[in-house]
């Protein structure tokens, strides 16, 4: 290969490719340096002979070839130099041909193979014997492509022709940070650039329409990580087939709209990207009320599997996940305040709720051999179902005071409090100082039921303590496991979907240090660009080790995105309470942080906050820019003997309050007031 740097600087002499008969293919790797999306294209200047070129991409490196693993499929005497194999998958003129293991392996270079035949020809021939069945492994191996068409409808690998000058477009890659550019048959190109035509959303500073910042540089790369991988989830009108918009999984896999991973993208979306958020969601939304099933039951995922066709195929995949599907409606409601679209879908919701209740036994205990967000059936009256039926049931019952029956609302709520107060007397386990995984599994501790737990007040008064400490027995250096033993189908043990339910429990009980210590673990890797998996999205999951085991392992997936709202709603402060915002609260958390500021749109209009704090010293101080036509609460971290004053007046002294409705509660002043400009000291 000759002037590589040209496709790196833009200018220079063409980069030429040559690939000689029998001689190893000619590559070029091009690393974008983050994740990308979109047609990889190439501007060619020159072509001689007949050359096939293929690229292929990959999120990580370490996937961008593929080794051959195989066996000699017949015996063969020394001094062979044409070797059978029982497969010639992933073999590459010029790669390194290992016979055997050990003192024993023998080693060779290989000059060509015959895919039909299934035969490697060797440089030179072999010392010894080889048996049939000898294993037979080639490193670095062939180029390979980390997605699956098949599953997504899109990606693998491009073959493609050239005959002359101009630009070569390969096909559609979702999400990928490496392209592997091989003149696979004798030829020579030259290049004179290469790119992508960039095909998810591409968010400029213009379009975020909220935004966070602190003292802390490894958080705010964390919130603008969790905001692009969101947008590297984003199919656009019209791409792929399909005239709407979607909200995937994943930009490489599964390329598909999941309910379970709408939880932490739709708030994830509207945040940052204000109505355009909401717009993918909503129509996201759309296609998931489409395949619901008579019997009430929304899919997993709505749109799987597009072999056939774009639009895909609904997956009734999980009981709970059903569930989720209701919830991520309510949030549609709760970050827009849209009450035409959700008055017009609630009955469907009113559905679904119907068929969730079926799995709630007469001891008000959920009960559903069903696989959930980790793959794994769980059985028995399982205490992470059993809340998140009640989490429904409470976000039911909010929706129908805001746009439905009050009298419905009372009967999810009584349900809801029958389900905690089971929950509490048959599952918690006094020796664990935790919930258990489930009745039929009482000694197996948890970290995404006891999280949920925390958060939602179902930890029996003066627990939390307890509770906190046993599920920090899970912690590695690279965030939570699911529990001792657990793991899922593909070996994986760490799932940051379970690790954002964590910081958020911790956050709901006051142990901000310990979230923001769990959040450093789970998704400071990923936000390192030394990390050889880094692709500026935050990864599906994890192993224990803090790295991926298979190819298809998503590394831009949008239900690891929890970090970027936590941060905006719990480190900020700023969380919705009224539909679209209309009520709300202003409670930065600041733990070790010095400041932080920040911007959260509403249909209002824009919630503008920014906080110092000197912890030491007692000193807080807090500016607040809220739209006309909202109220709220500002809550604000106090010591004893503390003063708050707001806007100059003193609203807090001596333990009581004087003005605003200034009341104290957990450590800190809490006032109540109208929307509008508001500068609160801490003294």
């Amino acid at each position: 290969m000759r002037h590589p740097r040209t496709l790196v600087s833009g200018h220079g002499p063409a980069t030429t490719l040559t690939t000689a008969a029998g001689g190893t293919p000619a590559s070029v790797l091009l690393d974008f340096g983050r994740e990308v999306g979109g047609v990889p294209n190439l501007d060619i200047t020159a072509v001689t002979g007949s050359p096939t070129i293929t690229i292929v991409t990959s999120e990580a490196r370490q996937y961008i070839r593929t080794p051959a693993s195989t066996t000699v499929a017949a015996a063969v005497p020394a001094g062979t130099t044409r070797v059978p194999l029982a497969s010639a998958a992933n073999l590459e003129a010029g790669n390194t041909i290992t016979f055997g293991t050990g003192a024993d392996a023998v080693t060779r270079t290989i000059t060509g193979f015959d895919p039909a035949a299934k035969t490697v020809d060797l440089d030179s021939g072999l010392p010894r014997d080889l048996a049939a069945g000898t294993p037979v492994t080639t490193s670095p191996g062939a180029p390979s492509s980390d997605e699956s068409r098949g599953l997504a409808g899109v990606g693998g690998p491009d073959t493609l022709q050239p005959t002359g000058p101009g630009r070569l477009n390969g096909g559609f890659h979702g999400g990928f940070r490496f392209a592997l550019v091989t003149v696979s048959s004798p030829g020579s190109v030259s290049l004179s650039s290469a790119g992508v035509d960039f095909q998810a959303y591409r968010a400029t500073p213009a379009d975020y329409r909220g935004w966070f910042l602190s003292s802390d540089d490894q958080l705010n790369r964390m919130w603008y990580s969790g905001a692009y991988t969101l947008q590297m989830n984003l199919k656009a009108p019209g791409l792929n087939g399909l005239a709407d918009a979607r909200i995937y999984d994943g930009a490489k896999r599964d390329r598909s709209i999941w309910t379970g991973d709408l939880l932490v993208q739709g708030p994830t979306a509207i945040s940052t990207l204000g109505d355009v958020g909401a717009d993918y969601l909503r129509s996201s939304l759309d296609v998931l009320l489409a395949k619901q099933r008579a019997d009430g039951a929304f899919p997993g995922s709505p749109d799987f599997a597009k072999r056939t066709s774009p639009e895909g195929s609904p997956l009734f995949y999980s009981n709970n996940y059903s569930g989720y599907g209701a919830r991520a409606f309510i949030d549609y409601y709760r970050y827009t305040g849209d009450k035409a679209y959700i008055t017009s879908v609630l009955p469907a919701l009113r559905r679904e709720l119907a068929y969730n209740d079926s799995f709630r036994t007469a001891d008000n205990l959920v009960v559903s051999n069903d696989r959930d967000y980790w793959q794994a059936t769980q059985t028995g009256e399982v205490t992470k179902y059993s809340i998140d039926y009640y989490i429904l049931l409470r976000e039911m019952a909010w929706l129908e005071r805001a746009v439905g029956s009050a009298s419905a609302a009372e009967g999810y709520d009584a349900t809801a409090d029958a389900i905690k107060t089971a929950v509490m007397t048959k599952l918690w386990n006094p020796q664990l100082g935790a919930y258990p995984q489930s009745s039929t599994n009482p000694g197996v501790l948890v970290g995404d039921a006891n999280a949920l737990a925390l958060q939602y007040g179902f930890v029996p008064a003066g627990q939390e303590g307890r509770v906190l400490a046993a599920i920090r027995t899970l912690w590695t250096p690279y965030g939570a496991i699911m529990g001792p033993g657990l793991k899922d189908p593909t070996g994986h043990t760490i799932e940051p979907f379970a690790n954002g339910m964590e910081t958020a429990g911790r956050f709901a009980v006051g142990d901000t240090g310990g979230a923001l210590e769990l959040m450093r673990r789970t998704w400071g890797p990923m936000v390192d660009p030394a990390n050889l998996l880094y692709t500026g999205a935050f990864w599906e999951f994890k192993n224990s080790d803090g790295g991926v085991n298979r190819a298809t392992a998503s590394l831009a997936h949008g239900w690891a995105a929890s970090p970027t709202v936590q941060l905006t709603e719990q480190v900020l402060g700023v969380a919705p309470v009224g539909p679209g915002y209309q009520s709300w609260r202003i409670q930065p958390r600041p733990a070790e942080l010095k400041w932080s500021a920040g911007s959260v749109p509403t249909a209002f209009g824009d919630i503008e906050v920014s906080w110092s704090s000197e912890q030491k010293a007692g000193r807080f101080a807090l500016t607040a820019r809220t739209p006309a036509g909202t109220s709220g609460v500002i809550a604000v971290p106090v010591t004893r003997g503390a003063d708050v004053s707001v806007n100059g007046r003193t609203v807090w002294r001596d333990g009581r309050g004087t003005a605003l409705g200034a009341t104290e509660s957990g450590g800190y002043v809490l006032l109540t007031v109208p929307g509008g400009e508001y500068r609160v000291a801490v003294r």
